[in-house]
């Protein structure tokens, strides 16, 4: 068997597979505890990611969503520029009816 050199690109794509499941866990736990309620033994870690106020990345929460939704992006398909809140849901109808 032959080894590979580790590049950057798997380096990335170790990354984003890691932080797939951490946000997997962190969402399955979130689930659990809220369906089970306050009675099941605590984890200290994931209490204290979900009690702050900061995201796994270190950044405020609030910040990120006033920030990410007063910022304007230009519709490549259209041509008009849509609030980042609702890019996603114009990017999807603006595709369907194919405007220009």
């Amino acid at each position: 068997m032959t080894e590979k050199p580790v590049t950057y690109q798997s380096l990335d794509m170790l990354d984003n597979i890691l932080r797939q499941q951490t946000l997997a866990s962190v969402s399955r736990y979130r689930s659990l505890k809220s369906t089970l309620g306050e009675n099941e033994k605590k984890s200290v870690f994931i209490d204290d990611i979900m009690s702050s106020s900061k995201d796994i990345y270190g950044q405020d929460k609030q910040k990120l969503k006033v920030s990410e939704t007063s910022k304007y992006f230009q519709c490549e398909n259209c041509g008009r520029s849509i609030a980042g809140g609702r890019f996603a849901q114009h990017m999807t109808k603006c595709l369907e009816r194919r405007r220009k």
